[in-house]
């Protein structure tokens, strides 16, 4: 499926269009993200990237959004629905290596997890991480994430192999830290969901 609108206070997350096509390209092909590890899909020509954009809006278990700024097209999010109930897991937040440190991440992170928590009813949301991807690592750390998991040398890179942590967030953790950030009251506990 392709996202609705969910906003934030520096970027919205926004339906992705054939305008951001070439930028998905440019994304996927700039080697600071693929070195974290964050490669939606390969870099490819525009028909291929319209046919993925399609395959995506079939897809029911996975939601796409393009991450905008000023304007501008500056990041993407894919986020899939887990077998179980209640629970997703947060596939890519990919941010325009240009635009890092400008809080983009955080900003689209938060009001992700508003998506995930406060306008679908989630309870968990999952993500792995590499060891070394320091960004993704803070802003999962700010958010309230814990470690749950860990793969061993998962990715080999700079002659070496790093390890993948696997991440945690639930809604009781968003309810008590991030009540400032909600749009919606939670429900009273016995209250049907």
């Amino acid at each position: 499926m392709l996202g609705g609108i969910v906003l934030g206070n520096k970027a919205t997350l926004r339906t992705p269009t054939g305008d951001d096509l070439p930028f998905f390209n440019a994304l996927m092909a700039d080697m600071r993200v693929r070195r974290e590890g964050q490669v939606w899909h390969e870099p490819a020509t525009a028909a291929t990237w319209k046919e993925r954009l399609t395959e995506a809006a079939k897809e029911q278990n996975a939601v796409l959004w393009t991450i905008e700024a000023g304007g501008a097209a500056v990041g993407l999010a894919l986020v899939t629905w887990h077998s179980e109930p209640g629970h997703c897991d947060l596939r890519h937040l990919v941010i325009d290596p240009a635009r890092w440190g400008k809080g983009l991440g955080t900003d689209a992170a938060i009001a992700l997890h508003r998506y995930f928590f406060d306008y679908l009813d989630k309870r968990v949301v999952a993500v792995e991480i590499p060891v070394d991807d320091e960004r993704a690592l803070r802003i999962a750390a700010r958010l309230g994430y814990t470690e749950f998991g860990r793969g061993h040398e998962v990715y080999y890179r700079d002659g070496a192999y790093t390890d993948k942590l696997y991440l945690r967030f639930d809604r009781e953790t968003w309810n008590a830290s991030w009540s400032h950030e909600r749009e919606y009251d939670p429900f009273p506990d016995g209250v049907e969901r």
